[in-house]
């Protein structure tokens, strides 16, 4: 299922569902158990902290948890039966012998800190072209993920419901 949008209208139509993309990542990881990308079913996925949850009600708006293993901690759960959402972590995606690293602001799908996959060529207009291909491919698979692993899931109230109550009791 592509949806067939541009980036503008993407980002109006769908950002307010980033805190949920990205939660939904983060339980997927942590079951070790989240759905390949078709371009890269090798994929292999980390989140590392420091994590940033929200809540739109109650008294504690904000958690942050760092730490680069704090993804497995015992307080993310916590977090998130108290109803709060990741909006900001550290990802790693590795494909073959690539790996990318980036910061994922869900509220605005920004991706920040980018460390891309280092070519090992001498040429410098190759380096820069390999450089620009793996940016290419890293805003790719997000995309992929986002539109068409999450979003159907997403869009189906029956399969959020079931998939978001296995978070609150976990």
């Amino acid at each position: 299922m592509s949806v067939e949008l541009s980036p503008m209208e993407a980002f109006q139509k769908y950002a307010a569902l980033g805190p949920d993309f990205l939660t939904w990542l983060l339980m997927r990881v942590l079951d070790d158990d989240y759905p390949k990308p078709h371009s890269e079913p090798g994929l292999k996925i980390d989140i590392q902290g420091p994590l940033l949850f929200i809540s739109e009600d109650g008294e504690a708006r904000k958690v942050a948890l760092a730490g680069d293993e704090v993804a497995s901690a015992p307080e993310v759960m916590n977090t998130l039966r108290q109803g709060k959402k990741l909006i900001r972590a550290k990802i790693i995606f590795t494909a073959q012998e690539d790996s990318w690293g980036f910061t994922l602001d869900a509220q605005f799908f920004d991706l920040k800190s980018i460390k891309l996959p280092v070519p090992s060529i001498p040429d410098l207009n190759q380096y820069l072209q390999m450089r620009i291909e793996a940016t290419m491919r890293l805003y790719s698979l997000v995309d992929e993920m986002f539109t068409d692993l999450f979003l159907p899931l997403r869009l189906d109230p029956e399969a959020w419901k079931e998939e978001t109550g296995s978070w609150k009791r976990s």
